[in-house]
Formats: structure tokens, C-alpha cells, sequence
């Protein structure tokens, strides 16, 4: 087993194994869709620059590997936006000042950039040189999806590397050898298209499989405007019992971090680095909650009107028969298609840090008026 194992598969990640093992590149661009694995693949070189039982591999089982891959380790810094933008405070505070010092215990220094694509134009010119004249013993590797909003200065400074979505047929491979049985592999492949990660949660996460099953019982509930505002209510509601959750993984952590390091050197540094991210991670997770409510949604709602053409691609096809359902109402064909394009909307606002509760309120009321549930009322049964 390797750190490599879950990744593999596309010819892009033998390449990039091989580099790593091989060494010499100091800044790397992961370039992909989402659902491609860009975070995965970074964690997992990060994780066999690290490696010592097997460096340049990663063993994937050492307390090195399994650290970094749960995002752990002192010397693979994790950066993403703290507001609509990666601003050049941050990249000088998180990055620049960090980059000069020595691993803390580590071979490498990693920097993980996550949509740096979100890096403004002058946040993007400070780590120019850097990228260019790094330190010894650092690796960057930036993550995006829309390198059309990276400079040309910095594209051309690093290994470019581009991912793809997992087919249906790998992603069902990899979860049957994890032990999902076949036709559940196949149901949250199709859901996740191509987000092995996302397939992952699905098929092991009880939390993430429950709120799927909350998230498809919201259609039936638009029925009024009280209704569905308390739906709404509930969605909110369960991305911060995410954070709450995710809260008390925190606070082991810096237990850990604490234990480890102690009053020595970076000490300070490390505490604070970690109290950020933190905070980051408790705003990413209820943004991810928020977004795999609407996606959720989107998906229910195309389903449906894909169930009403005997379409083949139905994606949630544990509830056919509610499809079904839903496919012989008196909502036309274009309602269905304004409702998915309504959540998917509703996504990019959040993504842009709109109020929350007022975005998915919105959202919500515009879909009890686009597909609304009494619009099934009295038909016929089948």
C-alpha cells in the first residue's frame, strides 16, 4: 500500500508519482474540474515527500503519512481563502514568512494552495519569487480550477498538471476493493460523479448519508411558504452541527499539538497557523454542507425530469419510484430545469459569501414556486 493508492488511476498520477519520487520540482499546478482530486493527489505528495519509512513514495501507514493525510502535520501548511480572496497579507504571513524557516520535523515544507486561482492579482506577484528562488527542502503546489485567473508569471513557474473526474467504471472499481458492495458502488459513483472523495462519504459516512436522505425529503415539504422556510431553517441547522462536530476534532488537536511541540521553536507560530486554519475549516465545512444540500437538490430535480423522459442517467436511483412521482406532475419540463439552475445559483452566492439563511431561504421559496408539491395533489397513484 502507498499514499498513491487511493489517486491512482488517470496517467497524470503515475507522472506525478514518478516526479516526486524522482524529485527536482519545487513548484507544482494541479488543474482540474472539481471532483478531479486535485486536494488528494496534493495531500498524497505531500505525503511521500514526507515518508520516512518509504521517502519519495509514501507509504501511507506511518504516523508521517497518516498525519497528512488527515492534514495534521506541522510541515504541510494548508492555505485557502479566509474571505472572497487569498489576499497578499495572508500569502506574506502564511507563506513567505513561513517559507524561510527549516522543516519542524519533517524531510519537506509543503504549501498547499487550494483555489489559488482566488489569490488577487498583487497576492499572486509575492510569491513570485519564491516560487522562483525557493527556499531548500520546500515544495508549493497550487490547486485551481480556473487557471485562466492565474497570472502568466506564475503558471509558467510551475509543473502543470492536469486532472479529470474518475469514470463511473473506476470509481465503481476502487469502492468494490474498499468492500462497497457492487450495486451501492454504483449508486454513490453516479451520485458523486466522478468525486471519488464525495463517493467515499457517501458510501462510509452515516452523517453525510443521512443528510442525503433529509436533503431528498425537502421537495415534498415546499408546500407553503412556513413550510419551507423552516426547511430552509433545517438545512442551516445541520451545517452548524457539522461545525459543532468538527469543533471538538479541533480541540483534540491542538491537545496533540500542544504535547508534541511543547514551548520550543515555532511553537507560537505553529498555535496560531492552527487556530486559522481551524477557523477556515469550520467555515469550509458548513459551506460544504450548504453546497451538498443544493447540489442534492439540483440533482433531485433533474432526475426528475429525466425520470419523465425514460432517461437512462438517473443519478439517485435508490428513489425511482419518488422520481417517478415527481415525473408526473403538472410542472412543465422548463420549471424543472429553472429549479436546478435556481440551486446551482444559490451554490455560487454562498460561494461568494452571501448571508446564509437568506440565500437558502430564497432558494427555497423560488423552488416551492417553480416545482411545488401540491402540484402532485390529486393525480393519479401509480
Amino acid at each position: 500500500m502507498s499514499v498513491w493508492d487511493p489517486v491512482r488511476g488517470p496517467r497524470p498520477i503515475d507522472v506525478v508519482e514518478r516526479q516526486i519520487a524522482e524529485g527536482g520540482t519545487h513548484a507544482w499546478l494541479l488543474l482540474g474540474p472539481p471532483g478531479s482530486g486535485k486536494r488528494r493527489v496534493a495531500v498524497a505528495m505531500a505525503a511521500a515527500l514526507n515518508c520516512k519509512v518509504d521517502p519519495g513514495i509514501g507509504c501511507g501507514e506511518c504516523s508521517t503519512c497518516l498525519r497528512i493525510l488527515r492534514q495534521r502535520y506541522p510541515d504541510v501548511h494548508h492555505i485557502s481563502a479566509e474571505g472572497t480572496f487569498i489576499l497578499v497579507d495572508q500569502i506574506r504571513e502564511s507563506v513567505l514568512a513561513e517559507a524561510v524557516r527549516s522543516p519542524f520535523e519533517g524531510i519537506t515544507k509543503v504549501f498547499i494552495i487550494e483555489e489559488s486561482d482566488r489569490m488577487n492579482p498583487t497576492a499572486q506577484n509575492a510569491l513570485l519569487k519564491t516560487l522562483e528562488e525557493p527556499e531548500a527542502a520546500t515544495v508549493f503546489i497550487l490547486i485551481s480550477n480556473r487557471e485562466e485567473e492565474l497570472l502568466d508569471t506564475v503558471r509558467s513557474r510551475c509543473r502543470m498538471v492536469r486532472l479529470e473526474p474518475l469514470s463511473e467504471e473506476r470509481a465503481i472499481e476502487l469502492l468494490v476493493a474498499e468492500g462497497v458492495p457492487g450495486d451501492r458502488a454504483l449508486l454513490v459513483a453516479r451520485l458523486s460523479e466522478g468525486d471519488i472523495a464525495l463517493a467515499r462519504a457517501y458510501a462510509f459516512d452515516e452523517e453525510v448519508w443521512e443528510r442525503r436522505r433529509i436533503w431528498l425529503g425537502i421537495p415534498r415539504r415546499l408546500t407553503d411558504p412556513l413550510e419551507t422556510l423552516d426547511a430552509a431553517a433545517e438545512i442551516v441547522a445541520e451545517a452548524r452541527e457539522a461545525a459543532k462536530a468538527q469543533e471538538a476534532l479541533q480541540k483534540k488537536e491542538v491537545a496533540e499539538l500542544a504535547e508534541m511541540m511543547g514551548e520550543g521553536r515555532g511553537s507560537a507560530g505553529a498555535r496560531t497557523a492552527l487556530a486559522k486554519r481551524h477557523k477556515r475549516e469550520l467555515r469550509r465545512l458548513e459551506e460544504s454542507v450548504l453546497g451538498e444540500a443544493l447540489v442534492t437538490l439540483a440533482g433531485f430535480y433533474r432526475d426528475a425530469l429525466a425520470a419523465r423522459r425514460g432517461a437512462e442517467g438517473v443519478s439517485n436511483l435508490d428513489i425511482l419510484e419518488d422520481l417517478h412521482w415527481w415525473a408526473a406532475a403538472d410542472i412543465p419540463d422548463a420549471s424543472f430545469v429553472a429549479a436546478v439552475d435556481r440551486c446551482v445559483a444559490a451554490r455560487a452566492a454562498l460561494n461568494k459569501n452571501a448571508n446564509v439563511a437568506l440565500t437558502i431561504e430564497r432558494a427555497l421559496l423560488d423552488l416551492m414556486q417553480l416545482a411545488p408539491a401540491e402540484a402532485r395533489v390529486g393525480a393519479t397513484e401509480t
